[in-house]
């Protein structure tokens, strides 16, 4: 199979509508990234502890996966995507590794992809990587559809004792968009967080863990959970991959302090399909409206769950109950008035990004007004790429920058 290298280019998610009149391409996305619903499903030898082949996933070139001391290749990694993705591109990361010189670091790799588990792997790439250099970036000539990739490292740069790899992307367009395939409210079990109760409206999520007062909000997006979570002095990101048996998640979460350092201990399986409650935090909220409880409290509500077409600002059908949910607090509350405020991540054309959140923030007004609110109460702004909340330079970051809020005025 033929291959490619090229200088490497800022490829990432695009959660973002276009110009009516003609709109950017949306770039690849980063398949391989856990934040985008990756799983390594399998490995055949690793060292453990912080050396293992879930931080090839991470997004962070400073953690990896390394061989058991005089282990001897080839080494075999089997990773599995949420959807079924057409593969553009692969990239590899060995700047960190251990050692003198970049010795440790992989050097001769295959790569294989299938559209099944039990299925053939079909070779895609035989690789040569150069020690310690990030971001070695090797495009291809033939496109497969894949659901597994399979990397199989065949030698390092020539030390004796271990083999390292930092981190592996493979950049490419996801085929299919499946719906989150399970009803998420319940109550979950989890190793070190206690009970996790969670409360789906749509797309939205909502809900607490019995650990120092802890809270979760978010949205649902296919395979995974997005969530931001609150404990008394503390908050970060989250993301919960559905495991591809659909039933548990795979959790990892990050302080917002060291956002690019994943924690990789939230697993999440469900119990009961009671949502249950914690002392801080009733699944129904003030008047069994959780928008109507945080814009009373706060002025302010983060709306993760009120989702676009991809490079639209088409409001998808998962978004309604969101926003049927500030609907209805605002027609109980007809003193308050609203701005609505579009953001996006940094992904892209400034431009088109300020356009783009101006449209969808028009977009939930034209929808509360369809509903009955006067439109003379409502303003809207969008501030594009602006005002990020999380950093932009990862998955999570920039999903977490993709939002609209709504502020009592």
């Amino acid at each position: 199979m033929r291959f490619r290298a090229f200088a490497f280019s800022a490829l990432a998610f695009l959660a973002a509508a276009a110009t009516a009149a003609s709109p950017p391409p949306s770039p690849d996305i980063n398949l391989t990234a856990f934040a985008n619903g990756a799983l390594v499903e399998s490995v055949s030898n690793q060292y453990g502890g912080d050396w293992i082949a879930k931080w090839l996933t991470d997004e962070n070139a400073a953690k990896g996966w390394a061989s058991e001391k005089g282990a001897k290749g080839p080494f075999t990694f089997v990773i599995s995507l949420p959807e079924k993705s057409e593969i553009h591109a692969f990239e590899f990361d060995t700047a960190s590794v251990d050692g003198s010189e970049g010795t440790r670091g992989a050097k001769d790799v295959d790569v294989l992809v299938s559209d099944s588990a039990t299925g053939t792997y079909a070779p895609l790439a035989s690789i040569k990587l150069k020690p310690g250099a990030d971001k070695q970036h090797f495009g291809i000539d033939t496109f497969v559809p894949a659901r597994f990739i399979k990397l199989i490292i065949k030698s390092n740069n020539g030390d004796a004792d271990y083999t390292e790899l930092m981190e592996f992307r493979a950049f490419g367009k996801q085929l299919t968009q499946t719906p989150m395939p399970t009803n998420l409210s319940g109550t979950y079990s989890t190793a070190n967080y206690g009970l996790f109760h969670l409360q789906q409206t749509g797309a939205a999520l909502d809900g607490c863990y019995e650990h120092d007062g802890g809270r979760i909000q978010g949205g649902a997006e296919s395979h995974l959970m997005r969530i931001t979570w609150t404990q008394t002095h503390s908050r970060g990101p989250a993301v919960m991959v559905l495991r591809r048996d659909g039933k548990s998640f795979e959790g990892w979460w990050a302080d917002d302090g060291n956002s690019n350092s994943w924690n990789a201990n939230w697993d999440l399986k469900k119990v009961s399909d009671a949502i249950g409650s914690c002392p801080h935090w009733n699944p129904k909220g003030a008047n069994g409206n959780m928008v109507a409880t945080e814009l009373a409290a706060s002025g302010r509500v983060r709306l993760y769950g009120i989702n676009f077409d991809i490079d639209s600002d088409h409001l998808r059908g998962d978004a309604k109950p969101a926003v049927d949910q500030l609907l209805a607090a605002l027609k109980a509350n007809p003193a308050w008035k609203i701005a609505i405020e579009g953001h996006t991540d940094s992904t892209g054309n400034a431009p088109h990004n300020l356009d783009l959140s101006k449209r969808r923030a028009a977009s939930v007004k034209a929808a509360l007004a369809a509903g009955g609110i006067d439109a003379g109460r409502m303003t809207t702004d969008g501030f594009g790429q602006t005002k990020p909340v999380a950093p932009n330079d990862t998955e999570i970051g920039r999903a977490q920058n993709r939002r609209v809020e709504v502020v009592r005025q």
